[in-house]
């Protein structure tokens, strides 16, 4: 795999995480009443910052991406564990942080290699 395709994966699993906060915290299993929506803008604004950099595909960003994306790791793991209703967004969403994780650690080991 080529640091291209690594860098696009990272990417793809960046915005999956992006777009699963809206859709877990506001329209999935959301309290009833207007505070859903609250949560999700919550959940989502985190990521936002290091967005452009990791679609652009620097490895700084990357990694600021990746210590965000720890925090929801432990987060659907509360949740999974915890909450039997959101346990399947929750898996889901370790799973593209873990995906996430990984293929930027095999990006950066591939750069520092080349370096």
């Amino acid at each position: 795999m080529r640091d291209s395709s690594l860098s696009r994966l990272v990417s793809i699993f960046y915005v999956a995480v992006l777009v699963l906060q809206p859709l877990w915290h506001g329209a999935l299993h959301s309290p009833p009443g207007r505070y859903a929506w609250l949560l999700a803008l919550v959940a989502t604004l985190p990521l936002l910052p290091p967005l452009r950099g990791i679609l652009a595909g620097r490895l700084r960003s990357m990694t600021w991406g990746g210590y965000l994306l720890v925090a929801y790791f432990v987060i659907g793991i509360m949740e999974a564990w915890s909450n039997p209703a959101r346990r399947l967004p929750a898996l889901f969403q370790i799973v593209l942080a873990l995906s996430y994780v990984m293929c930027l650690v095999l990006l950066a080991r591939r750069l520092r290699r080349r370096a």
